[in-house]
């Protein structure tokens, strides 16, 4: 009797998802026919992964708002998503000047005015040095140094720049050059490595368009509940940890750490995590991981180098607000230090290292190097350099970096300057 109702419940159960399954495919045949309650999806960039601003065609503002200080800014992007007050045309048209191409992550793609972040001081410090120029930038939030320049070769490289500045922000860019995720991504292969395509993660593949509304409300009820963000990002950090010779058990108290270094009393709780201390958490779970993040950097050098012999290079690093050693040190860092397996002193040590050794491999590959670190921590004014909300750069520091920039690069600029055409008589 009790197996007689066991199957009736299981038979009656099976018919009723038979039920649902076939309205919901019906349902979903009659919206895609009719076009009814279309989805939107977020599609990602086959060659970037994603933009800062897309191309328009034509001049558009950009706007954003400081949350330090809640001040809304507004800025100029051209028709490729350049942030920059001149058109394509204007730029292209410009044989005066030296034009300067500069890409990096959201510590380049800063909320400030276009003169105010450190790619328009540069420009303007190179006019006041005598090196007439005008600068290309394109950053991106979240940017892996990989995509920073990939965005050069796509975005930049048309405007025949002369100089490329390349803005590394050692708090976390030797992480996301490991990152296996929505973007470009170096993978091992028998020469060393090759560019992989971009495993879509959070973003929605182009090459691969959806029509589903069942499988779109499916998809939005599993990201507003959280179960496919942490899916997505335990397998992410598998595929890492497994690069690094890890497993899930390593997995899991890399997670654990990442939940303690969050910290509710910040505008952005996430804001040190993001910003310096998710990248050391990293190499303290996966040691492996730092050593290979540089060859990785070393290999993107080495192929800048090669697709643009004529160029000068300049590798920029950009150190973040622990490395640079603000005083007094802002006690929720300290506070939140406290909770984990790592250090201030051995974070400001293991950053050092990275950025010395970012010395070194320009030096090696005759890049221009821009010591930013110098420049900040010589720095004895009242205002902070980096904000208190998500500890990115505030105008003050952009000033101090673009003008290191350009002392940096002037004299390399007139060393290379092509000679002047003779004047007949």
């Amino acid at each position: 009797m009790t197996a007689t109702r066991a199957r009736r419940i299981l038979t009656g159960s099976l018919t009723n998802a038979a039920i649902i399954a076939v309205t919901l495919l019906v349902v979903d045949g009659v919206c895609i026919l009719f076009n009814l309650f279309p989805p939107t999806y977020n599609y990602g960039d086959p060659d970037l992964g994603w933009h800062p601003a897309r191309a328009t065609g034509r001049m558009e503002p950009g706007v954003c708002v400081e949350f330090s200080t809640g001040q809304t800014i507004r800025y100029a992007r051209n028709e490729d998503g350049v942030r920059t007050d001149l058109s394509r045309a204007r730029i292209a048209s410009d044989t005066a000047r030296i034009k300067v191409a500069v890409t990096g992550d959201s510590q380049t793609d800063l909320c400030a005015p276009n003169a105010q972040v450190h790619s328009g001081v540069l420009e303007s410090a190179l006019n006041s040095l005598g090196s007439p120029a005008v600068a290309v930038p394109y950053g991106a939030g979240k940017y892996s140094p990989l995509q920073a320049y990939l965005a050069f070769r796509k975005v930049l490289r048309p405007y025949e720049p002369r100089v490329l500045v390349l803005n590394v922000y050692t708090g976390n860019d030797f992480q996301d050059i490991l990152r296996v995720d929505d973007r470009p991504h170096f993978v091992s292969s028998d020469t060393g490595y090759r560019i992989a395509d971009p495993v879509w993660y959070t973003l929605d593949n182009p090459a691969a368009p959806r029509k589903s509304r069942v499988m779109f409300a499916a998809r939005s009820l599993a990201d507003k509940t959280g179960i496919r963000q942490l899916f997505l990002r335990v397998s992410e950090l598998r595929r890492l940890a497994a690069q690094q010779g890890g497993g899930l058990t390593a997995v899991i108290p890399y997670m654990r750490d990442l939940w303690k270094a969050r910290e509710s009393a910040l505008g952005y709780p996430n804001a040190f995590t993001a910003q310096i201390l998710n990248q050391q958490l990293f190499f303290h779970h996966f040691p492996g991981g730092r050593e290979e993040s540089l060859r990785r950097m070393e290999t993107l050098m080495k192929l800048i180098r090669a697709e643009n012999p004529g160029l000068v290079m300049v590798m920029s690093p950009l150190p973040s607000y622990e490395l640079t050693g603000e005083t007094p040190v802002d006690s929720i860092l300290l506070r939140i230090l406290k909770r984990l397996p790592i250090t201030y002193e051995g974070g400001v040590a293991e950053e050092r290292s990275l950025y010395e050794r970012l010395r070194r491999l320009a030096a090696e590959q005759e890049w221009v190097f821009v010591d930013n670190l110098a420049a900040l921590q010589a720095y004895r004014g009242k205002e902070r350099l980096y904000n208190d909300f998500d500890y990115h750069f505030l105008p003050v520091a952009s000033d101090l970096i673009g003008r290191a920039q350009a002392a940096a690069l002037a004299d390399r600029l007139r060393k290379t300057a092509p000679p002047e055409a003779p004047t007949s008589r």
